[in-house]
């Protein structure tokens, strides 16, 4: 199973013998397999991964459409991308001076394989990339806070994340901020 940590920052994880990691970052200062621009094309062929992980990265770059366009064009079919990204709420969200895109619920209703008779979507489409949304939940705290790694383990996540229609209502109306959301996508590619 061939993984890549987008992004992976101090976070450098090692293969297995059954997971080949491939660590990409930008940032010489840190430890990594591949340094990269994630503005530019990525440096993998299509189809090669089966797993991506972006853990509070894709925030970062200027043009998000060509990044996740990339991140499909690498990823195999039925592969699982993971994002962390800052909720729009939240104040990791504009608290960090390279932050160009906040997050919230439906984000990527946008990349949904249907038509536009499906909840959420409203027909736009901005590239090639196809998504089925397996998760997005609302993190009350940083899944990894260094500040205060005990909130990180609170188990309170669950209380804002019955459905979707309760996670607009909570974006609307609740008065506390998240500082997270989480996606769990599935890649979806047609058969050539």
């Amino acid at each position: 199973m061939k993984k890549l940590n987008l992004g992976c920052g101090n976070d450098y994880k090692k293969s297995t013998n059954n997971v080949k990691w491939t660590n990409l970052d930008f940032n010489k200062e840190v430890k990594a397999d591949i340094y990269h621009d994630l503005n530019k094309k990525l440096p993998f062929k299509d189809n090669e991964f089966d797993y991506i992980l972006a853990d509070n990265v894709i925030e970062h770059v200027s043009n998000l459409f060509v990044l996740i366009d990339e991140l499909w064009r690498i990823s195999k079919p039925n592969a699982i991308i993971e994002i962390f990204a800052p909720h729009f709420s939240g104040i990791y969200a504009f608290k960090h001076p390279a932050h160009r895109q906040y997050f919230g619920i439906g984000s990527f209703d946008t990349y949904k394989p249907i038509s536009g008779l499906d909840k959420g979507f409203q027909g736009e489409r901005y590239g090639k990339a196809r998504f089925k949304i397996l998760q997005q939940k609302l993190l009350y705290f940083h899944h990894n806070a260094a500040e205060i790694p005990l909130l990180s383990k609170l188990p309170i996540n669950f209380l804002f994340n019955f459905s979707r229609t309760y996670q607009l209502i909570l974006e609307k109306f609740f008065p506390l901020k998240f500082d997270e959301i989480y996606f769990r996508l599935k890649v979806i590619k047609q058969k050539e």
